[in-house]
């Protein structure tokens, strides 16, 4: 291993300035590595100097473990995420790095511009408490976020989080716009409720699972990796869930399917990679605009509510994926000045 290159990376990373294809390496070498001592020393020497240069409120240590550096109001326990020793620096070390990955692009959602492809609406959002923290990633980033209560969020592409600044002792709110991976804990004890687009609330009673809720598309989709969550529309139940199954929610029409799924089909974004079970080519086309950043639009109707049950690596280009939709779909696609257009 080259940690000279690797470190180069690492910088470009944490500091933001790194592009897709250097971000893609970088991930690559510290999976490729994460059995290896010299790997585990470097990171070691670049956590301490990072911690030093970037001071922050909740890191994940290179031990596995929430630090915060500003302790809340209400007490929180510390607990490790991961036990095998090299494990938990490498996890660690994922963890860490798009937390201060996240730090380089953070700024306010009024400022930040909308995916591509995205309709900008003026709307009012639920206000859960006045002083919060707005997270959005931008075309094709991720961040992972890990909350005061020990809430662990990885945020997809083109999505939003906001989160109270401190929760209330008697219940945990926040709001999702998008796609996020949520590992929760004490769920039993402190209720955890994620407000999403077209009124639907997730109210949490396990550990893990995953919520899509991109505004705009036409489904909602919630899968549980571990545990078991509630879900409601307009405040009104309208599925309840544990593990391995998934919940499709017709937005326009209230129209309720749940099925069993998998863990890894839930989760497997998290890698980069991209994956759709049953949904209409309309909402497979949002995901794609902003999963590439490029403008694509459908010139037939009768397309838009096919089903389509597909997946792609990360590193699959654009016409690849479009080549293998429309042959589902019977359907064409070209390219235009202004993205492609699907007919």
């Amino acid at each position: 291993m080259d940690q000279a290159h690797f470190t180069h990376l690492f910088r470009l990373y944490i500091s933001g300035k790194c592009t897709p294809e250097e971000r893609n390496e970088f991930f690559d070498l510290l999976d490729a590595n994460k059995e290896n001592d010299l790997m585990i020393s470097l990171l070691d020497r670049l956590y301490s100097e990072v911690r030093m240069e970037t001071p922050s409120a909740t890191y994940v240590n290179n031990r596995g473990e929430i630090d915060l550096a500003v302790r809340p109001a209400t007490p929180v326990k510390v607990i490790p995420f991961y036990k095998q020793r090299h494990t938990v620096r490498w996890m660690a070390a994922a963890s860490f790095l798009l937390v201060l990955g996240a730090g380089a692009w953070m700024y306010s959602a009024q400022r930040q511009p909308a995916p591509v492809g995205a309709t900008v609406q003026k709307k009012e959002k639920p206000a859960l408490i006045a002083a919060s923290t707005a997270i959005r990633t931008g075309n094709r980033e991720r961040k992972v976020l890990v909350l005061a209560d020990s809430t662990r969020i990885v945020l997809n592409s083109g999505s939003e989080v906001r989160y109270p600044d401190q929760f209330d002792p008697q219940r945990r709110e926040i709001f999702l716009e998008g796609e996020a991976f949520f590992e929760v804990s004490n769920a039993a004890a402190w209720p955890f409720v994620i407000h999403s687009a077209g009124g639907m609330t997730t109210t949490v009673l396990g550990t893990s699972f995953n919520i899509k809720a991109y505004p705009g598309r036409s489904q909602a989709i919630v899968s549980v990796v571990t545990g078991k969550v509630k879900i409601s529309k307009d405040k009104k139940e309208i599925s309840t869930l544990i593990k391995g199954q998934e919940m499709h929610l017709t937005m326009l029409t209230g129209e309720v399917t749940q099925r069993n799924t998998t863990g890894m089909n839930a989760a497997g974004w998290q890698t980069g990679d991209i994956s759709f079970n049953d949904e209409p080519l309309a909402d497979i086309l949002k995901d794609l605009q902003i999963f590439y950043g490029i403008n694509i639009k459908i010139n037939s109707p009768g397309l838009a509510n096919l089903l389509i049950t597909t997946g792609f690596k990360k590193n699959t280009s654009v016409d690849s994926a479009l080549d293998i939709i429309c042959e589902l779909a019977n359907a064409k696609y070209a390219r235009n000045q202004d993205g492609y257009v699907v007919y």
